[in-house]
């Protein structure tokens, strides 16, 4: 009997070359699932509302803050240099434990450039400035500005004890910002 000759066995090549070891290893890594919320809604609070509504008392405002009168829109004054202070309020509530959601919307931008840097070398102020944050009862307006406040600002920055750390989307017109504040001590975030 005749000794048939030996031979290996050739993987099969796809149409276009492709061997199955190439083809598995070109398959799209699967998407990770989301992670599991950790918290969840809480029950329907049947306390008692606040008496009177959430506003920005006068008391609690720096003096180039203009309010509106029928709403809670805030506006600071531009004319004769005193744009270049900043301008704060604080509102009426303040919260001691759970956790609450508060937004401020931007309505107008105002572009009016800083006529003393035309001209010069120095870097012209930037014309829109917002910071929505927490603090203290009795701290200053100025959020960001000491160990007892911090906030958010209109460059995507968290701001606190006059330290800013970027890392945000910045803010434009008919942008919404919130945050939530959350002092629940059995909360998992």
């Amino acid at each position: 009997a005749a000794e048939e000759p030996k031979t290996a066995d050739a993987e099969m090549k796809s149409a276009e070359g492709e061997t199955a070891e190439d083809a598995k290893m070109e398959e799209p890594p699967k998407v990770p699932e989301p992670p599991k919320e950790l918290e969840e809604d809480e029950k329907h609070c049947s306390k008692p509302k606040i008496k009177d509504p959430v506003a920005f008392l006068t008391p609690d405002t720096t003096l180039n803050v203009l309010p509106s009168v029928n709403s809670n829109i805030l506006m600071c004054m531009k004319d004769g240099g005193i744009q270049h202070f900043h301008a704060g309020a604080r509102a009426s509530v303040g919260v001691s434990k759970g956790r609450y959601f508060f937004e401020a919307k931007v309505v107008e931008f105002l572009h009016g450039g800083d006529a003393a840097a035309q001209g010069t070398h120095r870097k012209p102020r930037p014309d829109n400035f917002l910071r929505i944050g927490v603090s203290t009862a009795g701290s200053t307006l100025v959020l960001g500005a000491t160990e007892d406040s911090v906030c958010f600002d209109t460059d995507g920055s968290v701001v606190h004890n006059k330290s800013k750390v970027p890392g945000g989307t910045k803010i434009y017109r008919e942008a919404v910002m919130g945050v939530l504040v959350n002092l629940d001590k059995d909360s998992p975030n």
